[in-house]
């Protein structure tokens, strides 16, 4: 980093002049490395002891950008984005092989936040039964093979120190057709990521305004397909053109965008207002709420001990106490299996606690950590059990 001096004597980290626009990739880059850390940071905290695969992805994802960003900070201390004719053949090796890693890294980022986003997605999903599951799946796949097969194809037949340089198109032929092919699987795996957390949504019996609610959450990555259009639009330019090292500069500003927006979005369903937990699939919750398998609340009901109850009890599998705040929409409980070998039915004793535990008494750290976790999809079955021997109720007790 060689801060330049001024016709006024003051000391410029970078200027940006008409043969040199490297201030600008220097601030976008900074940005995006700012940005992307702080987005990994507040998921951090918003999944704070509730961390899952999709999060240990975005965090490879991050560990990725930070590599990116070091690439890029390489190659503009040797040139990058000024005139190819105010620079040496060696700085253009430098920065050649320096946004060859860059775009490599970038690719990998990428790969890995949509594989997050999916990851995600497969959690919702993971008890639905239907195509849904298989399908993202199917996708993950698709996410994974396009990142290491994109970073292959941009490697192939290409030498790293000629990206940049004047013969760049005899050393790294074929270069629109690649992008070409990278940017359209790119746009084609952001459109079906979107369709299909649609296609679960509406499958489930919710309110219209949640479901809007839900495609929203993840509509904010549909920005992604314009900006991998107009990367491959500036992109193609820069090998025709006489000064590669600076027509690189708009597509390489548009690359920052996209992997910041990508890291970002992918953090956005984990919002409390978007996503608190998600139970669509008979009844079984997601991981995300511990406390609906491990609540300290749930207490197993005593089986009854009248011999004319026990003909009763036989046709009930499980038995668990729910507890349910006033302030709190969702009942927690553990579910106790007495009778595996029987027909499965619940019975559920609902218990309502008026105190103060409600939620307007926790702290806003409390309350955010809370939110996080409420469900936003829920699927509720309630059965009521009558029995018609009335003589039997007053021998049978708790």
């Amino acid at each position: 980093m060689d801060p330049e001096t001024s016709n006024d004597g003051s000391f410029q980290f970078s200027r940006v002049t008409f043969n040199d626009h490297s201030g600008q990739l220097w601030i976008v880059t900074i940005l995006s490395l700012i940005y992307g850390l702080l987005g990994a940071m507040t998921r951090g905290y918003i999944k704070y002891r509730m961390f899952g695969f999709d999060d240990l992805l975005l965090a490879f994802a991050t560990v990725f950008h930070i590599a990116q960003a070091i690439a890029m900070f390489v190659g503009l201390n040797n040139g990058l984005g000024k005139f190819n004719s105010i620079t040496g053949p060696e700085q253009w090796a430098t920065s050649s092989k320096s946004v060859i890693a860059a775009v490599i890294l970038c690719l990998i980022t990428l790969s890995l936040a949509k594989c997050s986003v999916l990851a995600l997605i497969l959690r919702i999903i993971d008890s639905k039964t239907g195509k849904s599951k298989p399908f993202c799946i199917g996708l993950m796949v698709l996410s994974s093979a396009w990142g290491i097969g994109s970073s292959l194809a941009f490697l192939i037949n290409c030498r790293s120190g000629a990206l940049l340089t004047l013969d760049n198109v005899k050393q790294c032929p074929n270069q629109n057709t690649r992008w070409a092919i990278i940017t359209a699987i790119d746009i084609l795996t952001e459109i079906l990521t979107w369709l299909l957390i649609v296609w679960v949504s509406w499958s489930v019996n919710m309110s219209f305004s949640r479901k809007c609610q839900v495609a929203l959450a993840f509509s904010f990555r549909l920005p992604l397909i314009a900006f991998s259009a107009i990367h491959l639009a500036y992109f193609s330019k820069y090998p025709t053109s006489p000064e590669p090292q600076f027509a690189v500069t708009n597509s390489l500003l548009f690359q920052q965008t996209m992997i910041v927006w990508s890291l970002i979005t992918a953090t956005v369903p984990n919002m409390k207002n978007f996503l608190k937990s998600f139970s669509i699939g008979l009844g079984f919750p997601l991981a995300y709420d511990s406390s609906v398998y491990g609540s300290s609340n749930a207490y197993p009901l005593r089986s009854l001990e009248n011999s004319r109850s026990k003909a009763t009890s036989a046709a009930g599998a499980s038995t668990s106490v729910w507890i349910r705040d006033q302030s709190d929409s969702e009942a927690r409980g553990r579910p106790h299996n007495w009778r595996p070998d029987q027909v499965p039915n619940q019975t559920a004793a609902m218990a309502h606690h008026f105190g103060r535990d409600s939620r307007e008494n926790l702290s806003d750290e409390e309350r955010s950590r809370t939110g996080s976790r409420d469900m936003i999809i829920i699927k509720e079955v309630a059965w009521k059990v009558t029995h018609e021997d009335h003589q039997s109720a007053g021998a049978s007790s708790l």
